[in-house]
């Protein structure tokens, strides 16, 4: 909790009840206690990496904001969640050149081929979003999202997606693609945890244990 205490403590209190408000609703591997573990996360990485808090926290807080929207249009949240930033900020006299920079950081958290993180704040963000899908908690939010979404535990049909399939396609790459040094540190650890599940499930799944 030190991390996120010291995090918060740093931004506007009622920026941070407003960016609250926009995790209603939001289901249990996207809500607002997502957020702080990413928020943690950036500032424990922020720290090691030497970078513009000022920049990176705001842009932790405010990373995620658009994803209620995102599931009545289909726009990707982050491109939303950009967007909203300069109506929130403003009023906190965020200059231009910093408002700029936070949505930077905030569009490259999703990373697209035309829109690589470069910062380090951006690179922050981005490992920080990711570290929080795998490790005990990534596993927790897969099994909690499959459930969000009405999938099955497990099945034989290979068209069927899975926990066991977000695992082996996309959690098991995730510290492959990470970018700061910090972030693929605490990933040996996580990634290793995830593996051992993974490969007790699948024998459990099978009838071997």
């Amino acid at each position: 909790m030190e991390y996120v205490k010291s995090a918060i403590a740093c931004l506007p209190e009622s920026l941070v009840n407003t960016a609250r408000r926009f995790f209603d609703g939001q289901d249990p591997a996207h809500d607002w206690e997502h957020n702080l573990r990413v928020i943690a996360l950036c500032e424990r990485i922020g720290r090691e990496e030497s970078a513009d808090m000022d920049i990176l926290r705001p842009a932790a807080l405010l990373h995620d904001i658009g994803r209620a929207e995102e599931r009545k249009t289909g726009e990707c949240h982050a491109e939303i969640s950009a967007r909203l930033v300069p109506e929130l900020l403003v009023p906190y006299g965020y200059s231009d050149g910093s408002i700029t920079c936070i949505q930077q950081v905030i569009l490259a958290h999703r990373f697209r081929k035309e829109r690589p993180p470069t910062t380090v704040e951006e690179q922050i963000l981005f490992d920080a979003d990711k570290l929080d899908s795998i490790g005990a908690i990534g596993i927790a939010r897969v099994f909690t999202y499959s459930g969000v979404i009405a999938q099955p535990l497990s099945s034989d049909d290979p068209h069927q997606h899975t926990p066991l399939a977000e695992f082996e396609w996309k959690l098991s790459r995730i510290k492959e693609r990470l970018f700061t040094k910090t972030a693929r540190e605490i990933a040996e650890e996580r990634d290793t945890f995830m593996v051992l599940f993974f490969e007790r499930w699948k024998k459990e799944i099978e009838g071997e244990v």
